[in-house]
């Protein structure tokens, strides 16, 4: 690979190695693939109704660059643009890109009709209420609600009154969304569909199930309405065997969907809790937590957390123990029990890694725990989502007692892909340096490219300085990694940090090849930093420094732009001088047309300057 190509290549973000995750590689396969389908056929080709496919093949983000590639202007076709529009807003909801929706919707078109306006800015409000910014939410509503004296359509006045007691029951406070409750019902009567499930969902919350039951019945077969009356009726004190078969039964039903599921599951749950079945509650929990980010809106019904599904974990385990006559603290015997009990009963073999996790004695073994639950639990569907509840939500791991590390850096990772840099620096500050030479570079580089995306350069130069004095040592993979991190640091315009470090690279490397590149990228850092002199100079020892006549592909670029810096720093003949030499041994037709060109802007400036 040539030199300026493999720069490209770096700057396209070279470095991570291919078939790490076969899994994931397969999904960005499939999903380029429906790209280029999609991409590739004539604009009018590509409908809603394709988009919306590709979204409910899981392939939410393709969907969503699609509709911001293809959207028409809103000046061009209003009607067009709205259409477009509410689908992005649906596939970001149905997705749970909360705060996505929110930003997005921040600054809508100021010609917008008033009824689109009115439930634009509803879908925002309902985004910041699931991000958690109760407050801003609310003052949007009463925004909504009092505009032009009241005069909205009854409908969304009523679907906005409705979200703020929404806001109230997500923020906790249960008395205010049941004092909203009862004056939305004194204007409106029971209402229609949502307004009932809306005053359902109060009256579980404030404890007052029986209430809830004869409104639920009312709406027949809908299915959340037949989830929260199960849900309803346990709580009124029927049996919690009989609420756990009908739960399990309706989540299996066809049609149903995880927000359904994810409101079934946690009836599940604490109906298994009441009957003291621990096992069954774990299978429900586990469910419960996978599915968290889409029924997030029903979570605040129920009273359960990561420690919920620890505590489990740990009651089941204890039972397993008790009947295989295990004694707490001979770990091996636990140990040997996990790792031979048949995998068709995965709840035991995770209960009893949890047991360890939490009482083996030697923190190798408690380590050694926690990496095998972890394992285990990423073998389940979207096991990621439990992990992450059980690990960063859970009372057990704090300031003091950090997550430990095997876990720790699973969740770095993951929060890296999500883009999640406070969650990763938070994660890393505890974490020590894998062992290894290998091993501690790569996490060194990882360190780096959080600390950049984060935007805290000092962490990033401090890190990459201590790196450098090792540069000799690297392999050539290493080196492009670190030459990585020093491009993204000119991306982001931190030109004389990078400047800084290319040039202790350059000063750490014998390698006389790497040294005229590093010249090269140290001469673009100077370069938009407006230093063309000393651009110009840097470019021209990156095309000298192996020979001093040297004219082959590298040198004729590094020439040609230290004429460029030259004309710019108004070294007019120095520049010429460079551009004829370049046009004496430059063939392509296409290229000496851009030299000829060159010279001839060139001799507009000196006759500019010597008017």
């Amino acid at each position: 690979m040539s030199s300026i190509l493999r720069k490209v290549v770096l700057r396209s973000g070279r470095g991570g190695k291919g078939g790490q995750y076969l899994r994931g590689a397969v999904r960005l396969f499939r999903f380029w693939l429906l790209a280029l389908l999609c991409l590739t056929q004539p604009a009018v080709a590509l409908e809603l109704d394709e988009i919306a496919q590709l979204a409910k093949g899981g392939a939410a983000e393709l969907a969503l660059t699609l509709l911001n590639k293809e959207q028409p202007a809103f000046d061009a076709d209003a009607r067009q643009w709205m259409r477009w529009e509410r689908m992005r807003i649906r596939i970001m909801e149905e997705h749970a890109r909360w705060q996505l929706l929110a930003d997005s919707l921040a600054e809508p078109p100021a010609e917008l009709p008033d009824d689109f306006r009115d439930w634009a800015m509803g879908r925002r409000a309902r985004a910041m209420i699931m991000i958690g910014h109760f407050e801003e939410a609310r003052q949007l509503l009463r925004d909504l609600i009092w505009r032009q004296n009241g005069e909205v359509d009854p409908g969304q006045l009523a679907a906005s009154r409705q979200l703020v007691m929404q806001s109230y029951l997500h923020e906790g406070r249960i008395d205010d969304a049941y004092a909203a409750m009862l004056r939305f019902h004194q204007d409106y009567g029971d209402g229609d569909r949502d307004a009932i499930l809306m005053r359902a969902r109060v009256l579980l919350a404030s404890g007052r199930p029986a209430e809830s039951r004869p409104l639920l019945e009312q709406l027949g077969k809908d299915v959340l309405a037949r989830a929260l009356l199960l849900l309803a009726a346990l709580r009124d004190g029927q049996n919690p065997e009989t609420i756990f078969s009908q739960a399990k039964a309706l989540s299996e039903a066809d049609g149903v969907t995880p927000e359904e599921r994810f409101l079934l599951y946690g009836t599940m749950a604490e109906a298994a809790r009441d009957e003291k079945s621990p096992g069954q509650e774990i299978i429900a929990l586990e469910k419960w937590f996978r599915l968290e980010q889409v029924g997030k809106v029903w979570q605040q019904l129920f009273s359960i957390t990561a420690d919920t599904l620890w505590d489990s974990y740990l009651t089941y385990a204890r039972q397993v123990g008790n009947r295989e006559q295990l004694l707490l603290g001979n770990d091996a015997a636990w140990f040997r029990a996990a790792e031979t009990t048949d995998r068709r009963y995965p709840v035991r073999i995770r209960s009893l890694y949890a047991l360890l996790a939490e009482n083996a004695y030697q923190p190798k073994d408690r380590e050694r725990a926690h990496q095998a639950l972890v394992e285990r639990q990423l073998e389940l569907d979207n096991g990621m989502a439990l992990v992450q509840q059980l690990y960063l939500h859970s009372r057990r791991f704090d300031e003091r007692h950090p997550v430990p590390s095997p876990v720790a850096y699973t969740l770095v990772d993951q929060a890296i892909r999500d883009g999640d840099l406070s969650q990763a620096s938070r994660l890393m500050q505890h974490l020590p340096e894998p062992p290894g030479d290998t091993a501690r570079f790569a996490w060194q580089m990882r360190r780096a490219k959080v600390f950049i995306l984060a935007g805290d350069y000092e962490r990033t130069g401090s890190l990459l300085s201590a790196l450098l004095p090792q540069a000799a040592s690297l392999s050539e993979g290493q080196r492009d990694q670190l030459v990585q991190l020093l491009f993204n640091l000119q991306t982001v315009g931190q030109h004389e940090r990078a400047y800084q470090l290319f040039d202790q690279l350059y000063k750490n490397t014998p390698n006389f090849k790497l040294r005229r590149e590093l010249l090269f990228w140290m001469g673009d850092s100077r370069q938009a930093q407006q230093q063309y002199a000393e651009a110009a100079r840097l470019y021209l020892l990156s095309a000298t420094l192996i020979d001093n006549a040297s004219m082959d592909p590298w040198a004729q670029t590094a020439r040609y732009q230290a004429a460029k810096s030259l004309a710019n720093a108004k070294m007019l003949g120095d520049a010429e001088y460079l551009y004829r030499q370049l046009l004496k041994v430059t063939e392509s037709p296409e290229r000496r047309a851009v030299l000829r060109h060159e010279l001839e802007q060139l001799r507009l400036l000196q006759a500019s300057q010597n008017e």
